[in-house]
């Protein structure tokens, strides 16, 4: 599976505040771009759709910045992946009004259940959990 940069960069921007979290701390953006070595320009427009999904919150001001609106344990991958890109991770059967040869219903359900299991497995996967793997560099995740 090859994933958009703006879903790369996101799960990585979501993983710095995740390891900023219990400061309280607003996070600059110039921050999180040093930090994880995205482009600032791009950051902006990906916490963009980051706020109105309503995964992180802003402040304004000198000392603003982002924070995460959740606790990093309640924000999960799938929530920034369907943020990003809600395409990535929903298989719809466009075309319902005809009807479909056999093949076609038959692929469409494997689809969905490799869709499904993906999704299922995003789920599960916390920023907490990602933090807490780079704090003890466990920096292999199994499948």
């Amino acid at each position: 599976m090859k994933l958009p940069a703006k879903v790369i960069y996101a799960c990585r921007a979501i993983t710095e505040l995740a390891l900023r979290y219990e400061t309280k701390e607003p996070v600059q953006l110039q921050v999180i771009a040093e930090a994880q070595k995205i482009p600032k320009k791009f950051l902006v427009q990906l916490f963009i759709r980051l706020r109105n999904a309503g995964i992180v919150s802003s402040m304004r001001g000198v000392s603003g910045g982002y924070n995460l609106a959740k606790n990093p344990v309640q924000l999960c991958v799938a929530d920034v992946v369907k943020a990003m890109d809600d395409t990535l991770i929903v298989a719809e059967n466009h075309d319902t009004k005809r009807e479909k040869p056999n093949v076609d219903r038959l692929l469409f359900g494997v689809w969905s259940d490799i869709n499904q299991g993906i999704i299922q497995r995003l789920e599960k996967i916390t920023f907490d959990s990602i933090v807490t793997q780079l704090k003890n560099e466990e920096l292999t995740y199994f499948i």
